[in-house]
């Protein structure tokens, strides 16, 4: 061996671990018991809700009777969500959700897109809080207007009692399954969807561009070359996942809204069903044309 060579040891590869979704705290502020911080994470946050904020209101700041470039993107999203997932679903008392359905979708679309978006690559929902936050937020809005359409005696009651002319020993199997299918299946359920997929999908993305910077300057770079092929195709396939999630995530709220509405104990299929057959013809105008 000539003098002066250096053998460098190769520590092989090394994985993503859990701790790729806590970043550091960029600043910390302790007040009594309660610790304030702002990471990565909290501030794609904040960004994303001023993000989609700053865009609807820059699209219907000047609204026009023909809608052209930032308000023609805006009112195309606003009536996909009007037409496809609010009426459709709840009927044509969902267009009085119309407002909320709309920020909500766009909020978590921005939030999982961050995943593929350079410089950011962190999906916010891919921790736990985000997802919490959003599904306790559409827990309290399906109650309330469960209460609200119906009483909160005879709202709790059909929860409890869903089968009233079914034998004693059936209720009381029914009321307890139906009871936490409502209180806190749904919103556990709802949260952990969003946040399983994206925290799946990114750790996937981040394996195999890992992968492709360690085997790139090895020798046989083949493999390398696959595992940077395969990171891309994630990369399109994950964006396919988050625009899919947000849309599961918010047609699922407008169920729940609907089964609020109309007959909440009869399931969320029943709901669907009963807002459709409910639906009024919805006159066509260039908005809704290319909605």
């Amino acid at each position: 061996m000539p003098d002066g060579s250096v053998i460098v040891a190769d520590d092989g590869f090394v994985g993503p671990t859990p701790a790729v979704f806590k970043p550091e705290s960029w600043f910390e502020v302790q007040i009594g018991p309660i610790d304030f911080y702002m990471n990565k994470w909290s501030g794609l946050t904040i960004f994303t809700a001023l993000f989609v904020g700053f865009i609807l209101w820059l699209g219907f700041r000047r609204a026009q009777i023909v809608p052209r470039g930032l308000q023609n993107f805006c009112e195309s999203i606003y009536d996909f969500v009007d037409l496809q997932i609010a009426r459709d679903v709840i009927g044509e008392r969902g267009r009085q959700f119309t407002p909320y359905l709309t920020i909500l979708f766009m909020f978590i679309l921005v939030s999982n897109v961050m995943a593929v978006v350079p410089v950011a690559q962190f999906p916010t929902t891919s921790r736990i809080a985000l997802p919490m936050v959003l599904a306790g937020i559409t827990f309290v809005i399906y109650n309330y207007v469960g209460i609200k359409e119906h009483g909160a005696g005879p709202y709790f009651k059909e929860m409890l009692v869903p089968a009233p002319e079914a034998p004693l020993g059936v209720k009381v199997i029914l009321a307890p399954i139906e009871f936490l299918s409502t209180m806190i299946v749904r919103p556990f359920t709802l949260a952990v969807r969003l946040f399983a997929n994206m925290f799946a999908g990114h750790m996937l993305l981040l394996i195999f561009a890992l992968g492709a910077d360690y085997l790139l300057p090895k020798p046989t770079f083949v493999f390398g070359l696959l595992s940077a092929v395969t990171a891309i195709i994630l990369t399109a396939f994950e964006f396919v996942i988050d625009v899919l999630q947000a849309y599961i995530f918010t047609i699922l709220t407008a169920a729940y809204i609907g089964g609020a509405i109309t007959s909440h104990g009869a399931g969320d299929e029943h709901a669907v069903g009963h807002a459709g057959s409910e639906s009024s013809p919805i006159p066509t105008s260039p908005a809704v044309a290319r909605a």
